[in-house]
């Protein structure tokens, strides 16, 4: 039986051979970029945390990155990572203008990189925030969060808020911990923590709203097959500049995505967002206090 403490571990290292591999393509594909000429083209490089799989990403993703190509008159050389931390890596060493984060994975981009948040996502809902789910079978016999001692859980990754920093937090707040459970893993996917419930795989698991909702749609899961045990709310997901950005093309990418949710907004529709607007970085101060409360070093999170 592994704790959360080796699994950590592991992952450690496994997400620092897969951030050096998704280092190593970006400065393959960013150096193969040239004109005839030998000079370098003025690619603008977008980094994708990976939400679903890296093919279902680039899918969903795909109709997006033609509207900014467009508007900006630029060519945009759009890469799915392996896992959040590769998107943080890739930023701090320079290889990309900017990148879609998850509220936790920009708080670590921002701390570790310099990572300067211009626009967030607007949901379906209208609302600034999201909310993430713990959630089992129902037909598990677990009715509430102190059920869950003693039983199997699935965190997706240590860099994403609805899959693992705030269900966390809510542990905490019941006098809980990754120390109740009988053994945790992580899924590397939000679709992947609804399968492994629904598979039966482990007792229960956590990820973000969008995804119980596609996952029910998509017939996936049936609509009465899992339940929700506890939720909460997360600022929506947002989109980070490189600190090195010029502050033309930084002014172009911030016009177009302010622009797309009137302009193109069929183009949004397999993100499950309205649109986007301008943020701030004090609207994810909540994320820094909720890692602080959990005693996690930003600076060290991999």
């Amino acid at each position: 039986m592994r704790t959360i403490s080796e699994f950590i571990n592991l992952r450690k290292s496994l997400s620092a051979v897969f951030a050096t591999l998704f280092l190593c393509l970006a400065v393959l594909i960013f150096a193969g970029c040239g004109n005839d000429d030998g000079s370098k083209a003025k690619a603008f490089r977008l980094g994708i945390i990976p939400s679903e799989n890296a093919q279902e990403t680039q899918k969903s993703f795909a109709p997006l990155v033609s509207y900014l190509e467009k508007t900006m008159n630029v060519k945009i050389e759009a890469s799915v990572a392996t896992d959040y931390n590769a998107v943080v890596e890739a930023m701090r060493a320079g290889h990309l203008d900017a990148a879609m984060f998850g509220p936790f994975s920009y708080v670590m981009a921002n701390e570790r990189a310099g990572a300067q948040v211009v626009v967030a996502r607007v949901g379906v809902t209208g609302l600034p925030t999201y909310k993430s789910y713990i959630y089992t079978r129902s037909d598990s016999g677990i009715n509430s969060l102190q059920d869950l001692k003693g039983k199997s859980f699935a965190f997706m990754d240590p860099g994403s808020a609805s899959g693992y920093l705030i269900p966390s937090k809510v542990f905490l707040d019941n006098k809980m911990s990754s120390k109740d459970f009988s053994s945790t893993i992580y899924t590397n996917g939000q679709d992947a923590s609804v399968l492994a419930v629904k598979n039966k795989s482990v007792d229960a698991a956590c990820g973000d709203e969008m995804t119980w909702e596609r996952s029910i749609s998509a017939g996936i899961v049936g609509k009465d097959e899992l339940k929700i045990l506890a939720s909460a709310d997360i600022p929506q997901s947002p989109f980070a500049v490189s600190k090195d950005i010029s502050p033309e093309m930084k002014k172009k990418f911030v016009d177009a995505m302010l622009k797309v949710g009137k302009e193109a907004p069929e183009t949004l529709k397999p993100l499950k967002a309205k649109g986007y607007v301008e943020t701030t970085d004090d609207n994810y101060k909540i994320i820094r206090d909720t890692a602080k409360a959990l005693n996690l070093d930003l600076s060290k999170m991999k």
